[in-house]
């Protein structure tokens, strides 16, 4: 038997790069699902990546592009979007701020963000990819150009 969470209070926010994240439920096995709150500012987002768990989002105020295997959709308020397991995906911030729900089927979602807390690019990269091979998600970063 599953047991019941009830959440009275979300818990403190992390900052992924810029991103605000809100776990307001997650990093529990008896949970088939987690939820977060994800706020950012226009032209944030993160970079094409893959992951070993479904994910989706809703939309709550401004638009996002998403980007899934490629193909792009703008998501405005009131909008979804759920992405596979394994699907290359990225999204991005188109208006100055935006807000979204997301929901991931799998806890190291809100793990792999409460471990991001606080790292800053260029300079964390290395962490930032050892934290994200640690919790199955991988960036996939463009090849340098060749002179």
């Amino acid at each position: 038997m599953r047991t019941v969470h009830v959440l009275q209070s979300p818990p403190a926010s992390v900052n992924v790069v810029g991103e605000k994240i809100t776990v307001l439920a997650g990093g529990d096995l008896s949970k088939p699902f987690e939820m977060h709150i994800q706020e950012g500012i226009q032209g944030g987002g993160p970079p094409p990546h893959f992951h070993p768990w479904d994910e989706a989002f809703y939309v709550v105020d401004g638009q996002v592009e998403v980007t899934v295997e490629g193909t792009s959709t703008n998501v405005s308020a009131g909008g979804y979007v759920h992405i596979p397991a394994g699907s290359i995906h990225a999204y991005k911030n188109v208006s100055p701020t935006a807000k979204m729900i997301g929901v991931v089927s799998d806890p190291r979602g809100g793990l792999f963000f409460t471990a991001m807390d606080r790292f800053k690019v260029p300079e964390d990269l290395p962490r930032i990819f050892e934290v994200a091979e640690r919790f199955g998600v991988t960036f996939l970063v463009p090849e340098p150009p060749i002179s």
